[in-house]
């Protein structure tokens, strides 16, 4: 085509349709994840499709595509009854689509069926992905290595305020047959949809702030569809509870099957309402061990109290019995040591009066009296006996004493004996 030659935009775009419908006739199985989806009132759904070239990689193809409400509504139930999951922003899926080209509005996508199996096996595979994961990172245990308090009392709960389930856990906790009294405080989050991921996060991150006003942290989903289970199946909220610093309990399960944060919590239930039977029967075996304690401690005092008294007793009578002995040997000490003393006193008296008697005989004999009437004199000057003649000198005075009277001498010669 020359310069000369000139077509139109709508004309060009009418090429362009035909071509793509002479290359590209019939339907595609194709596979692709769904990035937005909007549901009209119509019943039409109308979606954004990605895909990658690694599965969860860099987006490298971009679509519009279109169910219509035809077909939707019955695409919809199967592939929910298949996969437990409706027709949902986030997943993949594996479509059966014919190519649409519109000169205003571009490339799209018409889509006439959907494989479930496709969806359900990247569902299982994104899980297992998740899991590995956890396990590699060397946590997927961590949180039920924690000790959860046998009275866990002060409990977080994460959960919607108007979710039924919510109502339930906590008129099963606070009005327990028992009289237990639990304080639960609740921190909003969203349970289902796309932001889940994203509100339990922040929901968790609120409590972590202030975590040691709790003993535990409860996540409860009670009150939606068992189809919402697989928004649980994130790393992000997985790893958060691994990662906590309370033991978590989940209620977010049902009977078949398990999320990924039910594995990794402290302890997975199955509905709100057995959580709260979990906390109550927790409390009453922490009550019946309370009570085991002190019947055992009470039989552990009495025995000790009447070993102490049998002790007590035995101790008073060897005291009484020792003390009787140690009087009666003393008592026998002190007659003894009285005996001793009274013969030790009998013997020094005696010993007394016979030195007495020898000294009164000394001095009967030393008498002056008893002297002079030996045949001895005794001669004294001014009234005092002289011994002998010192201080004497002729013409001193002195007295002679005699048995039968005393004669009076003056000195006239004084000679010293040599």
């Amino acid at each position: 085509m020359n310069q000369g030659e000139k077509i139109s935009l709508t004309e060009l775009q009418g090429l362009i349709r035909d071509k793509i419908y002479e290359s590209l006739p019939g339907a595609f199985w194709v596979m692709a994840e769904i990035a937005e989806m909007k549901t009209h009132s119509t019943g039409h759904c109308y979606l954004e499709l990605t895909g990658s070239e690694t599965p969860g990689g860099r987006i490298t193809a971009r679509a519009r595509a279109t169910i219509w409400s035809s077909k939707f509504r019955s695409l919809n139930t199967f592939f929910t009854a298949s996969t437990g999951i409706p027709i949902r922003q986030g997943i993949s899926i594996l479509c059966k689509a014919t190519i649409e080209y519109h000169e205003l509005y571009g490339l799209s996508l018409n889509i006439s069926d959907i494989d479930p199996s496709y969806t359900a096996g990247d569902m299982a595979l994104r899980r297992e992905v998740i899991i590995r994961r956890l396990t590699a990172d060397g946590v997927i245990s961590m949180n039920r290595e924690l000790s959860l308090a046998p009275y866990p009392r002060h409990i977080a709960v994460v959960s919607s305020s108007k979710a039924a389930g919510y109502q339930d856990f906590i008129n099963h906790l606070l009005n327990n047959p028992y009289g237990y009294v639990f304080v639960p405080e609740l921190f909003e989050a969203v349970l289902q949809g796309e932001t889940t991921e994203a509100s339990v996060t922040e929901a968790l991150n609120m409590i972590s702030d202030e975590a040691e006003r709790f003993n535990a942290v409860v996540i409860i989903r009670g009150g939606g569809s068992t189809t919402d289970l697989s928004w649980f199946d994130s790393y992000e909220i997985a790893f958060h509870v691994t990662q906590f610093p309370l033991p978590v309990l989940t209620g977010i399960g049902h009977e078949k099957d398990q999320s990924v944060t039910d594995m990794v919590a402290w302890k997975a239930l199955k509905t709100p309402t057995a959580v709260a039977d979990f906390l109550v029967t927790r409390t009453i075996d922490c009550e019946n061990r309370i009570v085991e304690m002190a019947g055992t401690l009470t039989s552990t005092v009495t025995d000790l109290l009447s070993a102490s008294g049998e002790r007590l007793s035995s101790l008073r009578n060897r005291i009484v019995a020792t003390a009787g002995l140690i009087v009666r040997v003393n008592r026998e000490r002190l007659d003894y040591q009285f005996e001793t003393l009274r013969r030790s006193a009998t013997r020094v008296v005696r010993n007394a009066g016979e030195a007495t008697d020898s000294l009164e005989n000394a001095l009967r004999h030393l008498d002056p009296a008893g002297v002079l009437k030996r045949g001895f004199t005794l001669t004294s000057r001014n009234g005092n006996i002289l011994r002998s003649t010192d201080g004497l000198k002729p013409g001193d005075s002195i007295i002679t004493h005699f048995e039968e009277g005393k004669a009076s001498s003056t000195i006239n010669e004084i000679t010293h004996k040599r």
